[in-house]
């Protein structure tokens, strides 16, 4: 396979990815205000450190730009939305001592706006778990999602532009009834996370994403480990495993479009069919994998003990 060139796109999202990895995952500016939960407060509540709010819905009220949310150990069964350029954090670092729990099952769990942050807790239930509503910048940092009833993470078109990027970090995205990942077209960056055992594929995304994996794992899904198109993508990746997935470690669909996928030091293995399944969805699309590839040399991937074989021929499916 031809291994493609990363050029300066791999260069934007390898930088993202970096600077996430080598410093505090949120940046916190002076002036910014800190609003406190306690699901166990009672007399007064003024959202200080004294008087608390009980739910995370009444603290989100007394939220503006640029402040923080800071919820203590408990479970708040509610459905919450992140207001522009808030961050919602639990306190002391342990995301399994903080669990928002759906109150409405046929409404995403937690929406979250433009520029709005979620890290340290644990979401559980909803239609989805998280959904990052259009053209909203979002970043989600040691959180788990599970048992939602269709998508972990549902994410609504943007545009391809950093300003308007995705990132996820340290995140668990399991059990849910859809796919761990959802996202429509935008730019992803997506680091250090472990999606697995979801009934759907591990990761979908829409044709014309932009996005940059490394070091996750796309494991024990019951469909693939992540469903892409290559029509119009740029998705460059390093160090993930997809393994023992009920279908293919990576399912590629093409419509005939110019795209670019690489996947470097990926390891593919034990998965129910394919390890990687090359699908053409018109005559055109059969003849476009060029730029499919998978490393040579000390980066090149692993690609072994897959059902059906490691990578399918082109297979038309129209």
């Amino acid at each position: 396979m031809k291994l493609a060139n990363f050029g300066s796109n791999k260069g934007i999202f390898l930088g993202a990815a970096l600077s996430v990895l080598v410093i505090s995952p949120f940046v916190v500016f002076g002036g910014s205000k800190v609003i406190h939960v306690d699901s166990k407060a009672s007399g007064m509540e003024d959202g200080s450190r004294s008087h608390p709010y009980d739910t995370i819905t009444e603290a989100l009220k007394h939220a503006k730009d640029g402040d923080e949310v800071e919820v203590r150990k408990g479970t708040y069964k509610e459905n919450i939305t992140l207001p522009k350029e808030v961050w919602l954090y639990g306190a002391g670092g342990d995301r399994d001592d903080i669990v928002i729990e759906a109150k409405r099952d046929e409404e995403p769990t937690v929406e979250m706006k433009h520029g709005s942050k979620l890290s340290d807790v644990t979401v559980r239930g909803g239609r989805h778990g998280v959904r990052i509503l259009e053209d909203s910048k979002a970043h989600l940092y040691d959180v788990r999602i599970t048992r939602s009833n269709r998508d972990g993470i549902h994410i609504d078109s943007a545009s391809v532009s950093k300003k308007k990027r995705v990132l996820i970090d340290k995140v668990e995205v399991e059990k849910n009834d859809r796919a761990g990942i959802y996202s429509e077209k935008r730019s992803l960056v997506i680091i250090n996370s472990d999606i697995h055992d979801n009934d759907g594929d591990g990761i979908d995304l829409a044709l014309g994403t932009h996005a940059w994996f490394e070091k996750n794992t796309f494991n024990d899904n019951r469909g693939s480990g992540a469903k892409l198109v290559l029509d119009e993508a740029s998705i460059w990746s390093k160090n993930n495993q997809f393994r023992r997935n009920s279908r293919e470690g990576i399912e590629v669909s093409s419509f005939g479009g110019q795209g670019t996928i690489e996947f470097k030091r990926a390891k593919l293995v034990d998965n129910g069919r394919y390890g990687v399944a090359r699908l053409g969805k018109t005559v055109k699309g059969m003849g476009m994998f060029g730029n499919l590839s998978f490393g040579i040399g000390i980066n090149g991937s692993l690609i072994e003990k897959n059902t059906l074989g490691n990578v399918s021929p082109v297979i038309s499916v129209k």
